[in-house]
């Protein structure tokens, strides 16, 4: 029972294992504070500094969560290539693949 309500998915728990996210909201917290005060102390207006809150708020958060997610993903992508390669290299060690391989490796190297 207790792990089920571990396992459960809500904020605090998308936010603890979701990556960018983290920083993504406190950057957006930040910018929507400063945004939301800068343009109460513009307008005097603590409505419509509000909606200024909110739209620096958003704006800060979908500025910093895009390129993070994507170079995270590009990051894992890498990585798979590399765990791939590797695993194929280990398989076709000491194999006349792998010797042919290597020998045109060289020869590629040489020229």
């Amino acid at each position: 029972m207790a792990d089920d309500a571990e396992k459960s998915w809500g904020p605090k728990h998308f936010i603890q294992n979701t990556p960018c996210a983290r920083n993504s909201f406190l950057y957006g917290m930040g910018g929507g504070a400063v945004g939301g005060f800068a343009y109460f102390l513009w307008t005097s207006n603590p409505r419509r500094s509000y909606h200024a809150l909110v739209v620096s708020f958003t704006a800060t958060v979908l500025l910093y969560w895009v390129p993070c997610r994507y170079q995270y993903a590009q990051k894992r992508l890498k990585s798979r290539m590399i765990n791939q390669g590797l695993k194929t290299h280990i398989v076709m060690q000491g194999t006349p693949e792998a010797e042919l391989l290597a020998s045109a490796q060289e020869q590629g190297t040489k020229s």
